[in-house]
Formats: structure tokens, sequence, C-alpha cells
């Protein structure tokens, strides 16, 4: 990673008389060498001290993702010890236009530094300078973004299932985030994706000196012992980080992604997706100060950010435009608690956990990421318009993943739903999108219509609750109508094995009417 440095003008030569050629010779290169020190020097220091996590000759595998949406790219980390931030850096594809401006952010959100690209080559790793100094400290989650205000980004899927290490750099599993709301703090995830943008450091103890090291003068005598010492650079603390790759040829085809953080061909036209869930553009978002343990009936919670889980205790409770860091909840045996949750995200994190559930509410435009199961459907519950996906990577290798599970009495109703969690030994991953087991109660009475099952990495995109060897096998009133199950060539079946599994079309009140493939063709049952 080269950063500038500004460059000052030699120290001056003063004339004398011309004694003879020899003087001359040693005089002229005595000079050239001062003045290569003085320059040279601090953009040696540079190169030598600066570090980012990502190397800088890497070229990221979908050069040119076909999602066209402005988006914010970003990747959260952190530091094992204090660092300046010195810089923000992408990987830019040819269709990548800017403008570009780059953002460090805290971990909550809040903008510490900003740096505007310039002079952009064609395509290849651009670089920009923060314009403020900030020590990062160990500990602490950071987010550095860049603005792509005509998408047509850089990316590389499932890169970060592992924490991934540079120097005192390190990113967690699922560090690559995104927000459809350019210059906004970036907090989605999908896919385990990164979106090549880059920080970069420098060690808080080797800070590039403010003036060269001496040289000596260029008038130095005839017959001086004296000659002129190149300085040693110290030592670097870490690797200098490799120089900036060489743009690939022009005509040199960038292949274009089916997947980026959630491209338009992912989710078919009409379908809830990033753009139409979660809250809306323009709705100015403030801290929230009131109760985690919501007891008050009427509560309403509008335009917040929450950073707790919210446990629903009282009746008539609404919230709306909000962003909740944790969960929304009220107890599987309640009666009379529903809430609503309308135009807002629930992220629960990277963590076991259910967004919403469990009783008598109503979810409208939310999306959900995080946990391992974005909305548990308990009893009498209402899920529309709304988008599930993103649920995390399980690296104790023990959690089921799925996006809603089903109970009783549910509709759920022209949703995005996608269960996409990577499988990791031995147990964990994608049971399914839709989920319903006769473990503690008969799944029965539940609606599930126009919705669309994105292709899961679990074996099946749903069940239909009649799973074999349950205590409560008898599932009826089960009506599947007008759903589209995706498939691909890499899923052909939309799950693993399956679209459905667990339906049975002779269970009393059970229909399964107009399901159909996202190519076209009828989804049978069995």
């Amino acid at each position: 990673m080269q950063i500038s440095a500004r460059r000052n003008s030699g120290p001056a030569r003063r004339r004398g008389p011309a004694r003879r050629p020899a003087l001359l010779v040693s005089s002229v290169l005595i000079t050239v060498a001062a003045i290569a020190v003085w320059v040279i020097w601090p953009i040696s220091q540079s190169q030598a001290e600066a570090v980012s996590l990502l190397p800088d000759d890497a070229v990221p595998a979908i050069v040119t993702d076909s999602d066209r949406r402005p988006v914010e790219l970003g990747l959260r980390f952190r530091v094992t010890e204090p660092v300046e931030a010195v810089a923000v850096q992408f990987y830019k594809s040819a269709a990548n236009t800017g403008p570009h401006t780059g953002t460090l952010w805290s971990g909550r959100g809040r903008e510490l530094a900003t740096a505007r690209f310039t002079d952009e080559p064609r395509r290849g790793l651009q670089v920009a300078e923060l314009d403020d100094k900030v020590v990062l400290e160990p500990g602490r989650d950071y987010v550095v973004s860049y603005t792509a205000p005509k998408g047509r980004y850089s990316t590389d899927q499932s890169f970060f299932t592992r924490p991934v290490s540079r120097g005192p750099i390190t990113a967690a599993p699922n560090a690559g985030v995104y927000s459809y709301r350019p210059g906004s703090f970036p907090t989605r995830s999908f896919g385990a994706n990164s979106y090549a943008v880059d920080i970069v450091v420098r060690r808080t103890g080797s800070a590039r000196p403010s003036s060269p090291p001496h040289t000596p003068s260029s008038t130095t005598s005839v017959g001086s012992s004296a000659t002129p010492q190149t300085p040693a650079p110290t030592s670097p603390t870490s690797d200098p980080a490799p120089a900036t790759p060489t743009a690939p040829p022009p005509g040199s085809a960038s292949p274009e992604a089916t997947a980026g953080p959630q491209p338009p061909a992912s989710i078919p036209d009409g379908f809830p997706n990033p753009a139409t869930t979660g809250v809306p553009t323009g709705v100015r978002l403030t801290p929230y100060t009131g109760p985690c343990n919501i007891t008050a009936a009427g509560t309403v919670i509008d335009g917040k950010i929450v950073n707790c889980t919210l446990n629903v205790r009282a009746a008539d409770v609404t919230i709306r435009n909000s962003v909740i860091n944790g969960t929304v909840y009220n107890d599987e045996a309640s009666n009379g608690l529903g809430f609503t949750i309308v135009d807002s995200e629930v992220r629960i994190g990277n963590r076991g956990g259910t967004g919403i559930g469990n009783v008598g509410f109503t979810a409208v435009r939310v999306e959900v990421t995080g946990g391992n199961r974005s909305i548990n459907c308990w009893r009498d519950c209402t899920v529309r318009d709304s988008y599930v996906h993103g649920q995390f990577t399980d690296l104790s290798g023990i959690a089921h993943e799925s996006g809603i599970r089903m109970g009783s009495g549910g509709v759920i109703s022209h949703n995005t739903i996608a269960c996409d969690a990577p499988d990791v030994p031995p147990d964990a991953g994608c049971s399914a999108g839709l989920t319903g087991y006769g473990d503690f109660a008969t799944v029965e009475d539940n609606l599930i219509e126009r919705n669309v099952f994105l292709v899961t990495t679990g074996g099946t995109c749903a069940y239909g609750g009649s799973s074999e060897g349950k205590a409560y096998g008898d599932a009826n009133r089960i009506r599947f109508i007008d759903n589209v199950f995706q498939r691909t060539a890499a899923r052909p079946n939309c799950g693993y094995w399956f679209p459905i599994a667990s339906f049975d079309t002779s269970a009393p009140g059970n229909v399964w009417r107009g399901n159909v493939w996202s190519d076209g063709g009828v989804v049978n049952p069995g």
C-alpha cells in the first residue's frame, strides 16, 4: 500500500568557482543523493509502515457484479493494537463509475473520517487518504466503506466464512457489509461476501518523519574525508503491502455476478427486496432510550435505533421505521400481548436467536437478518411483504437455521423467504426457508401464499408440517397457494433434495394449488 508523501524541494545549492572537473562531478553526485534521500525517504517509510487487510495485488473473483443499484459497501474490522487509520481503498471495475467517497465509522455508526477518490484509473485498486487522523483502539469494532453510486462493484463470494487477519487488522466471519442507502452506515451482510473494500493503517509508534534525515552539504571541500551517507530505513514492523496491481488488459472480460449483496437477479421482480423492506429512505433515526422490557400498553417506537432485545409484555405495541439491533418477542404462552412491527429492520447479529416471535404479532415490510431463525410464527401471526435472509454462520457446528417457522394460525403472505447459511460440520446449516414441525404442538391452519422461496443451502425450501416421527404429526389446513420456488443450475430443486417436504396432500383441509418454478412449470409436492 503506497501512501502519497508531500515532496519538499531539496536543499539549495550554493554556487562556487569551478576548480576542476572532479569537484564538479562530486558536487553533482552528492546533490543528487541528497535530493533522492529527501524525496524517497518519506515514501519508503510510508510504504514500509502501511498495511491493509487484503493484499494489494489481489483481484476479486467477480470483477464486475451485475447489480446496478447505488450501494454503500463496507468492511467491519478490529485491530489488535493501537494504529492510525491512514486511507481507504477498494478494487474498482471499469463499470463502477464515480464519484466515489470513502468513510470510516465507529462500530455504532458514528462517522470518524472521510476520503474522496480522485484521478481514478479505469480499473484496479483505488486509494484515497482520510481527511482526519483517527487512532483505532483494540477491542472496538470499526467499519470502513465506500459509495458505489451506480453499483457494478467487485466481490468475492463466501470470502469471510472464517476470520481473516493481516498485521494488526482482523475481520470476523460475515465482515462484508452493505446498505442500499448510499452514504449511510452499512450493516447488512450476505453470503459471507467480501466487497473488495479495505482499510489502510500505520502503527502509531512508527509515524512518518516530518523532516528528512540529515544529509551532508553539497559544498564539501576537496580532500574532505566526509562521504554522503545514504540512510538505512528502519525495518518495517510488518510486511510492506505489495504495489498496486496492473489493471487487466483492455478488452479483457469481466465476469458478471449472479449474487452481490443482493443483485436483482436473485429475487424475481415483484417480490420484497432490500429496497422495499426495512426503514424507508429519508427517515431520520435517533437512539432509543426507552425500556427494553415493554410493559405499557399502546407503546409506540418510531424512527429509533434500538440496541437491545425488546421483550413485549403489553398489548397494542407498535414498532415502525426503526432498526432493532437485537430481537423482538413475547412469550409463547402469552395471550393478548400482540405487537405490530412495520417498515423496520431486525438485525439479530452473528449469533443464535430468533428475530421476531412468537404470538399474535404482525410484521409488514420488515427485513430480518442474522441469528439462526428469522421469524417464529408460533401462533396467530401475520408476516407480509417482508424479506428474511442472511442467517448467521455457526462456527460451533451446532445450530440449525431457518427463515420462518410456522406453528398454528399463521398468514405468511407475499414474502421473500431464504435460508442461506453455509453448512458447518458436524451439524450446523439450513433446514429450510420455511419450517413447521410437530414437536410440541400440531402444525395447523396456516396460509402460505404468493411468496417466493429462494434457493437454499438446506435440503428443502419448505416443510409442510407432516414430519414423520413427531409427537404431533397430524398437520391439517396447511394451504400453499400461488408460491414461486426458485431454481438454478446449481440448485435445480430449490433445496438440495426437494422444493417441499413433509406435505400431506390427503390431510384434512390441506391445499396445494398454483405453485410454480421461477423459470416456469408446476411444482408438485412429495
